[in-house]
């Protein structure tokens, strides 16, 4: 039989894949390394050769949803036959960003125990999808839908705060409570932009 050699990106991404979809399955306390092995077909010391553990997987999966909510938004942002509102809606509450929020590999993330895992997210949040954010609110400045634009560095405070408080997993709000913030949110932006009350109403449904 020939040999199948794979670029090491290529085989790097199947190993990727197979744990996201174990973790999804097992969840990631269940789920081993032989398992992860067995579900990409691949042998013991190929998996060491790119990983040295399981966390390490869980990371690099980290690292991808970076990547893809990055490019999302990018995508968002470049698309010029979209208005400023109608983007943040699709940065804050699109079909696309809620899956990835929604998906078992976030959940994961989320638990308390992985903090450090959420830390390394919300730091790529805010130094890459704040920029975007207050980019799309200088373009509802120059179409008149707001008065004032905001500096990044005030983008970058609300989202922190709103990810530490909403996903950190440190704050059990009930659902009223988490309405009432998100409400919160929702005001100190219009506030920040000078949009007539209710603009973001979107923000705060749940």
């Amino acid at each position: 039989m020939v040999r199948i050699v794979k670029n090491p990106d290529v085989r790097r991404l199947e190993i990727i894949q197979a744990a996201e979809k174990l973790f999804g399955q097992e969840g990631y306390t269940k789920t081993s390394v032989e398992s992860i092995i067995k579900k990409a077909g691949i042998a013991k010391g190929t998996f060491y050769h790119y990983f040295q553990a399981k966390k390490d997987v869980l990371e690099a999966l980290v690292e991808q949803i970076g990547i893809k909510m990055e490019t999302h938004f990018n995508s968002i942002v470049e698309t010029k036959e979209l208005t400023s509102i109608q983007k943040l809606k699709l940065m804050l509450k699109g079909e696309e960003k809620q899956k990835i929020a929604s998906s078992p590999v976030m959940k994961i993330i989320h638990k308390p125990e992985n903090r450090e895992l959420q830390e390394k997210l919300n730091i790529q949040s805010v130094n890459v999808i704040a920029p975007l954010l207050a980019k799309v609110l200088q373009q509802g400045k120059q179409e008149g839908v707001f008065t004032l634009s905001p500096p990044v560095e005030s983008v970058q405070l609300i989202l922190a705060g709103s990810e530490f408080i909403l996903n950190s997993g440190l704050f059990i709000l009930p659902a009223k409570k988490r309405v009432a913030f998100l409400k919160s949110a929702q005001n100190i932006l219009e506030l920040l932009v000078g949009a007539k009350l209710g603009t973001f109403s979107f923000i705060s449904k749940e």
